[in-house]
């Protein structure tokens, strides 16, 4: 067995300086995508680019709020959008932990994680789960699901290095491949300021160690840069569905609502979009904020049926 020292971070930490985090032993990393508002961590553009200038294979983790079946589905769109603009591959992995999933249950839980993972398939993510321990054997119904998973469960709540890691030792009580242990959340690492979790990644010994992305591997900008569509600033769960574009000529959709906004695209007529619920109003006009062909946009409601 081979292991890897590795840490998850996000903007939480602030900005690293991943020259001196690589020199202190990390040899992997896990960045958080995108915030409960589903905006961009504000830290991931910058980690990405230190990982990708200092040699640091990554992969990227989606810590959930979802509730329901398309609440999850828009979740891991936007992750995947941000994945697949910044031309990164990886896994995706689907942190389980809030509280406030609890009242959904097992089956609920396991409803929504399906529903995410068949989204992150479509884009072509493979999809891995994150929860505790007490998660894993209480909340979840962990017999449902064929994923690798990684593991939170931490011994002493004290200060650690990567001296600290417990090579060589395994979770007994896991039924599925164990990805990856979080071990600590009192890390502390060179180049990073205050805690970062700390985690062990497990490879057989004739596992390859995923190649960390060059700078070529990086998209250029393209001659007319892409702007990423505004929030939506309303919610009705009556709106949720899938819709058909009227529009003969067909019917662009936007980076905000109105039509003195950016398109994204045209989409043809009869072409289908879907809509979770979210929207904004201009002028008494609905613009429904949805999901069409991997992208994700503004349309006007009136020529949407």
């Amino acid at each position: 067995m081979k292991y890897l020292n590795c840490i998850d971070v996000s903007d939480n930490q602030g900005v690293i300086d991943w020259a001196k985090a690589k020199a202190a032993g990390v040899e992997f990393a896990i960045l958080r995508s995108t915030r409960g508002s589903g905006k961009t961590d504000y830290q991931f553009l910058n980690n990405v680019k230190g990982c990708r200038e200092n040699g640091i294979p990554f992969d990227v983790y989606k810590y959930v709020y979802a509730k329901t079946v398309p609440a999850a589905e828009t979740e891991m769109a936007l992750v995947c959008e941000l994945l697949k603009e910044n031309n990164i591959h990886c896994i995706i992995w689907y942190d389980l932990e809030d509280k406030s999933l609890l009242p959904l249950g097992g089956n609920g839980i396991t409803m929504i994680t399906r529903a995410a993972e068949a989204v992150a398939t479509k884009y072509g993510f493979p999809f891995g789960i994150y929860c505790n321990k007490w998660w894993y054997e209480g909340v979840l119904k962990a017999s449902d699901f064929t994923n690798s998973f990684w593991i939170a469960k931490y011994g002493k709540n004290e200060v650690v290095t990567f001296k600290d890691a417990p090579i060589g030792k395994t979770l007994d009580f896991m039924q599925h491949t164990l990805y990856g242990w979080q071990w600590g959340s009192q890390g502390r690492v060179d180049g990073i300021k205050g805690n970062v979790d700390m985690n062990l990644l497990y490879l057989k010994d004739d596992e390859p160690i995923r190649e960390p992305e060059k700078e070529s591997d990086i998209p250029k900008a393209p001659e007319k840069a892409y702007v990423k569509a505004e929030a939506a600033t309303k919610f009705d769960k009556g709106l949720a569905g899938v819709y058909k574009v009227k529009a003969k000529s067909g019917l662009y959709l936007r980076t905000g609502a109105g039509t003195n906004k950016n398109a994204m695209a045209i989409m043809p007529y009869e072409s289908l979009v879907r809509c979770y619920g979210y929207y904004s109003e201009v002028n008494g006009v609905k613009w429904y904020y949805v999901v069409y062909n991997g992208l994700v946009g503004f349309a006007s409601g009136e020529w949407l049926f």
